[in-house]
């Protein structure tokens, strides 16, 4: 007989457990939800025209519909943030080259950052995905390099100081052909 109520209570014990487990996962998973609800995210796209793009124009971006190509989208120029917001960049590279002749990243520099230097040391940084490792310290956020159908993303703090901060791709030849933007701080 005594048995028996040990193996009720061990039965009992694994199904309060288990129930009590659930319920804590629902938790976490809704406290995760409303914490990612607070981050603005922008999709961007790198193309083989050395640009960054996006599908259409939104709040907090401004676009020039320059690019010239068939699938709609449109070169992204400048994106508002206020100090402080928290940001997501997703960035998807639509190339059908190999990854070594055509990749994209995204690189958000300070505001005295001498951003033709860092290009300059970038080109000689291939073993560090052309992150000059001497001037990371100019470095706000960055991505990985993407190849063609990857998609890498970061997320970051608006800097407190007003201003226009600079964000590039540091693959080679893609700056000078205007790959790069505007973070407006406002």
């Amino acid at each position: 007989m005594k048995l028996t109520h040990i193996f009720t209570f061990i039965a009992f014990i694994a199904l309060v457990g288990a129930c009590g487990g659930g319920e804590s996962s629902d938790q976490q998973q809704a406290t995760q939800e409303e914490s990612t609800s607070d981050v603005r995210t922008i999709e961007i796209i790198g193309i083989d025209a050395m640009k960054f793009a996006v599908e259409s124009d939104a709040e907090g971006i401004s676009v020039v519909d320059d690019l010239g190509s068939s699938d709609e989208l449109v070169r992204l120029e400048t994106i508002s943030a206020q100090p402080g917001e928290e940001i997501r960049i997703e960035l998807t590279t639509r190339s059908q080259l190999p990854a070594t002749a055509m990749a994209h990243n995204w690189v958000l520099l300070y505001l005295d950052s001498d951003t033709k230097a860092f290009i300059n040391a970038a080109v000689q940084a291939k073993e560090n995905d052309y992150i000059p490792q001497d001037m990371t310290d100019q470095i706000i956020a960055e991505t990985e390099l993407a190849g063609g159908g990857e998609t890498v993303s970061v997320t970051f703090t608006v800097p407190e100081t007003p201003g226009e901060y600079e964000y590039v791709c540091s693959f080679p030849g893609h700056y000078s052909a205007g790959m790069r933007g505007t973070l407006v701080v406002e």
